[in-house]
């Protein structure tokens, strides 16, 4: 189940002085991007993305279950449109939840930026790396992408080679499976790596240019 719990709101515009002064300012500023930046880099969002990836595993188990019982044939054929409804209840709720976990996403970093804007305060910013976080992402991440490749390059290979060993279901299977584990990876790895990124810009001054240049 997607996680709708409120967000910290955008930042007032400013024309409305909505704060006593510069300190109130960076004071809710500081506290809504802490917020914020626990949500982006939740360990439930992580284990929720895995859940989405599983259940898709299992939509593909039913596709190949489905293309096995099609090429039986006979009774086979009603298994197969079991199957097939299996790996729609399956694979459609699924990337139905990934779209709103993407966009959930998306509006957690539009909220950042938009606090960000309000001008920097490094004493509170160095704590928004949350590096500890990141690497929670970033390792599981990359042990997954590296698994999805090998399985889908295996399956591709095999596939070239004509390898009689493996049905056509099997084949399917295993590629949704290695795809599937890739993408899930590369998700993680992706969220990770932008924050960091993300962090960076955000603590790295913006250089002044100089009141030189010619005048008319």
């Amino acid at each position: 189940m997607i996680s709708r719990a409120a967000l910290p709101p955008l930042p007032p515009p400013e024309e409305s002085c909505p704060w006593p002064d510069r300190e109130a300012r960076l004071a809710d500023r500081a506290a809504a991007m802490a917020a914020l930046t626990r949500r982006g880099l939740a360990i439930g969002r992580l284990v929720l993305l895995w859940l989405l990836a599983a259940v898709a595993v299992v939509g593909w188990a039913a596709v190949g279950l489905a293309i096995e019982s099609f090429e039986r044939g006979g009774l086979g054929e009603i298994t197969g449109l079991v199957a097939l409804v299996l790996a729609a209840v399956f694979l459609v709720p699924a990337a139905v939840a990934l779209g709103l976990w993407l966009g959930r996403g998306r509006d957690i970093r539009q909220r950042l930026d938009a606090w960000a804007a309000l001008g920097p305060d490094r004493a509170t910013d160095v704590r928004l790396r949350a590096h500890r976080r990141s690497v929670l992402w970033l390792l599981p991440s990359v042990v997954l992408c590296l698994l999805g490749a090998w399985e889908t390059v295996r399956v591709v290979r095999a596939a070239g080679a004509g390898a009689a060993s493996a049905t056509v279901g099997e084949t399917v299977y295993a590629l949704g499976l290695g795809i599937t584990v890739l993408v899930t990876g590369l998700l993680g790895v992706t969220q990770s790596l932008r924050h960091q990124s993300w962090s960076e810009r955000l603590l790295t001054p913006v250089p002044v240019r100089g009141g030189g240049g010619a005048h008319r």
